[in-house]
């Protein structure tokens, strides 16, 4: 089995490479990002995509570099398209948006080769409604920065793929609920380094009432909910504290100065994972109200040190909780977040309970290597499938 990631960004298909790669069954990484420590032979840059982009990456605005992030898909598929495809490759796997001139390369080169596509969220059309539905709630004027073109992008490869790959039951309900298959789609959820998100030694002092949510600040990923349940917490626990991890997002704006200086929310920068993973030792719970996700690995790494997680169904959760878990709440609800968190406050022995049910769920199948073995063993089921269909019509 033989392997070919491809991807104008590197997300974390960096991580798989080198785990594909450990296994012997990497063929090669096409991405823009620097080399995450493969083998030279294993390795190419896109240098034309990325150059197009070094602009941008450090821009004061946020949102053009979002934006530029699609509107320069065309470097990355001129690019692909003067590749060769290595003989060996019997699987390439390319995260949403970067998949057309990879499939191309597959269907030119006359042999039998799976096509992933890769989602790193909910199906296109899900993705943009929610978004934009928030926007229009709480970011008047704010436009998603995706083009129609992308989206209808996206949509064609889903169609063209013989598995799309899905991180969460969300992910994949998304897809058979706007009409891919069931059959199509293989849920493997992401994995966590363990080493950097160490099981915590002892919950927090009675008394001491610290939540933390992490991510960039977007009206998608629900934190405007979660601000207002804060706000009610901290009338009834003036000691209560909100921790927010990442920046904000040209949608949440608005939102972020008028929450700027409230009372105990305290607004960080992104910081490493080591920093992170230290820091929610001492938290009461991780809390992610996500309106729309592929599966958030900050649940699993809040997981790992032995957090509750106060989360959604669209945020992934449900990949590892039952839904009937008191840490899964509704979508867009303040006063469910608000409720679960002034519940962990007042209730020790639910604080205990939850925390256990937390690291219950979390085991040693939620490592990056374990994430990709059942990859490469679903794509050598798919891949004999294949090769059994092909040679019956023969």
């Amino acid at each position: 089995m033989r392997v070919l990631i491809s991807g104008m960004n590197a997300w974390h298909t960096g991580i798989t490479a080198k785990e594909f790669n450990a296994m012997e069954a990497l063929e090669a990484l096409w991405i823009s990002n620097k080399n995450p420590g493969l083998p030279a032979d294993k390795y190419k840059r896109i240098w034309p995509y990325h150059l197009g982009m070094k602009p941008f990456y450090h821009a004061p605005f946020p949102y053009l570099e979002e934006k530029m992030r699609w509107r320069n898909l065309w470097l990355y598929d001129a690019w692909v398209r003067r590749q060769t495809l290595p003989e060996g490759v019997d699987v390439v796997q390319c995260p949403m948006g970067s998949c057309s001139p990879v499939f191309d390369l597959a269907d030119k080169s006359g042999r039998r080769i799976l096509k992933v596509y890769e989602a790193m969220n909910g199906h296109p059309t899900t993705q943009r409604g929610y978004w934009q539905r928030e926007a229009d709630i709480h970011s008047p004027g704010f436009v998603v920065p995706i083009s129609q073109k992308v989206w209808s992008r996206m949509n064609r490869e889903i169609y063209r793929a013989d598995c799309v790959l899905c991180p969460s039951t969300y992910v994949l309900e998304s897809m058979v609920n706007n009409g891919v298959p069931r059959e199509k789609c293989f849920l493997n959820p992401f994995g966590v380094d363990v080493s950097l998100f160490p099981r915590r030694k002892a919950l927090p002092e009675p008394g001491v009432f610290k939540f933390v949510v992490t991510g960039n600040l977007t009206v998608r990923k629900g934190q405007q909910y979660l601000f207002e349940a804060f706000k009610k917490l901290h009338a009834e626990y003036p000691s209560a504290e909100l921790h927010s991890f990442g920046d904000p997002r040209p949608d949440f704006k608005g939102l972020y100065a008028q929450w700027k200086g409230f009372p105990n929310l305290y607004l960080h920068a992104s910081v490493s994972q080591k920093e992170l993973g230290a820091f929610m030792a001492g938290c009461t719970a991780y809390v992610f109200p996500s309106l729309e996700e592929g599966f958030a690995r900050s649940l699993l790494e809040a997981m790992s040190v032995g957090l509750p997680v106060i989360a959604t169904h669209e945020s992934g959760a449900t990949t590892l909780l039952p839904r009937e878990s008191p840490m899964i709440i509704p979508p867009a609800s303040t006063e469910a977040i608000y409720r679960i968190m002034k519940a962990l406050c007042e209730d020790r022995d639910l604080l205990c309970r939850l925390s256990e049910e937390s690291c219950s769920k979390f085991d040693v199948n939620n490592t990056w290597g374990a994430y990709a073995k059942r990859l490469l063993d679903g794509y050598q089921e798919r891949v004999d499938e294949m090769r059994r269909t092909r040679d019956s019509a023969h």
